[in-house]
């Protein structure tokens, strides 16, 4: 079991996917991935962040938000 909050299942599973949002404070760019189902986005998500981590980018956020289509 993991501690891992990007890897939790939450309320933002309610949506038509999941985005992977990467800020870089330090640039200011931001990038968006995906829509992707939950378990991919957060395999995704945690792949991003080992990357990060592995480059001594630890400022940069990894997040998840939630993806709606257009009415």
């Amino acid at each position: 079991m993991t501690t891992d909050p990007l890897l939790e299942p939450d309320e933002l599973e309610h949506c038509d996917g999941l985005m992977v949002l990467v800020l870089d404070p330090v640039t200011g760019a931001a990038d968006t991935y995906g829509p992707y189902p939950a378990g991919r986005a957060r395999a995704e998500a945690d792949g991003r962040r080992q990357e990060l981590d592995a480059e001594d980018l630890t400022e940069v956020t990894v997040a998840l938000v939630r993806h709606h289509r257009p009415r």
